[in-house]
């Protein structure tokens, strides 16, 4: 992970921009999973998998969702009774089955929506959409 962030003086939180606006108010990630051990257990798993096969990773855990960060935010998380639902960002738009949704952004960059039912959907095709939205570029 890069050094080169700035940190909000408030939350410590790092971003890309200089006075990035955010919400410096945290949440605990266990809230997120309150009665959804199996949506907790595909996070657990998909954390290890990204970490593994990609890069180290940096969570932060907001009341709206959960961030995962490489350099920058590149991925939001939201746990589902029985899946875990999950944004990211690509520098195309991807054409898949498997992609709920996606949206130009701005400019370069596309917005792409997923869901993780089983540890089976953390497969070598999604770790290389993740790992162009963690790198953000299009390798």
């Amino acid at each position: 992970m890069k050094s080169n962030l700035w940190s909000c003086p408030k939350c410590k939180r790092e971003f890309r921009s200089k006075n990035q606006v955010h919400s410096c108010v945290f949440y605990p990630i266990e809230n997120h999973f309150k009665n959804k051990p199996y949506s907790k257990e595909i996070f657990e798993n998909l954390k290890k998998e990204i970490e593994v096969n990609i890069g180290p990773l940096k969570i932060d855990s907001l009341p709206c969702c959960i961030h995962l960060i490489s350099n920058y935010t590149f991925s939001g998380v939201w746990a589902l009774k029985d899946r875990i639902r999950m944004d990211f960002r690509t520098t195309r738009k991807i054409k898949s089955k498997r992609i709920l949704k996606n949206y130009n952004l701005f400019s370069k960059y596309y917005m792409n929506y997923t869901e993780i039912k089983t540890k089976k959907d953390i497969d070598k095709e999604f770790l290389s959409w993740i790992k162009e939205a963690y790198l953000g570029t299009n390798e």
